[in-house]
């Protein structure tokens, strides 16, 4: 759970010094998670979900029809397979060369480590090896509003292994190494900024969570694309690099694999949103994509 809120969740300060390379603007949506896909050729409707990688599979319980479409796949794809290989993630979180003592002041470090401490003990050998993105990812997941757990796996895992119970197809949109590096292999500047910028404002990122949450709950799309927590950090480059681009990856995929079956497609929620999102893409490729509220 911890490694894959990242991608969503550290957007709050990321930084843009480069020229912009991509124009975006709003597109209105529907309040719905769940999106029809059909016509240009399927022979069956495939249907597109917007996840939030801290919310458990509980949640589902208030959305019976998602899991009634979910039965009428073949197939599930989601951002990658991460069961596939559960500890390729490690090789992206340990400093090489380096150590988090040697990136940060003494007063930096003091700061870092003191507010770790309510969430876990850390030994200084251990904390001293590890990348700010993961600790930054570590301290997010711990003091956000979230419903996930152990025993309440995230949507997207708990979509794969529902799949795989099902006897589904499980397919990763993009490589486990690819998703990690997004993770983990961010410009080390960005992730000592990030970090800091989480230790410091604490307070501040717990509350803009919270209302994330409450407007993820309500399906509100529109909601969560205008709320502060993604609009401080969508500059056009950050779009454009992790929201974007991968998309658009994601999107030279999808026609194949949605005609060989149909499939669910679970993704963070932000994929959805803006005109780069999968919802106006998939439309401007010449399918029909409806909101299910029901």
């Amino acid at each position: 759970m911890k490694k894959i809120s990242l991608l969503l969740l550290c957007i709050l300060i990321i930084s843009c010094n480069e020229p912009e390379r991509l124009k975006y603007k709003s597109i209105p949506l529907d309040n719905s998670l769940l999106w029809q896909i059909s016509g240009n050729g399927l022979a069956a409707p495939s249907y597109l979900f917007g996840t939030d990688h801290l919310i458990g599979g509980n949640f589902l319980d208030t959305l019976p029809y998602v899991m009634d479409k979910f039965r009428q796949c073949k197939a599930v794809a989601t951002e990658a397979d991460l069961e596939s290989e559960p500890d390729e993630y490690k090789s992206h979180i340990v400093l090489t060369n380096d150590s988090l003592s040697h990136l940060f002041t003494a007063v930096e470090f003091t700061e870092i480590s003191k507010a770790l401490v309510p969430y876990g003990k850390w030994q200084y050998k251990t904390l001293n090896r590890l990348k700010p993105a993961y600790l930054y990812d570590y301290l997010y997941t711990a003091i956000s509003a979230r419903t996930a757990s152990k025993t309440n796996h995230h949507l997207d895992k708990y979509f794969r292994e529902a799949g795989r119970v099902m006897g589904y197809k499980i397919i990763g949109l993009e490589s486990v190494a690819f998703h990690d590096s997004l993770l983990f292999d961010a410009p080390m500047a960005n992730q000592k900024t990030n970090l800091l910028y989480l230790v410091r404002h604490m307070d501040q990122t717990r509350k803009l969570r919270g209302e994330n949450f409450k407007l993820y709950y309500q399906q509100d799309l529109n909601g969560l694309e205008k709320h502060e927590s993604l609009k401080n950090g969508y500059t056009d480059k950050f779009l454009y690099k992790y929201i974007a681009s991968r998309n658009s990856n994601w999107l030279r995929e999808l026609p194949a694999i949605m005609k060989e079956q149909p499939t669910f497609i679970a993704v963070g929620a932000a994929h959805l949103l803006w005109n780069c999102g999968l919802i106006n893409q998939l439309r401007l490729k010449g399918y029909t994509v409806t909101p299910i509220k029901n």
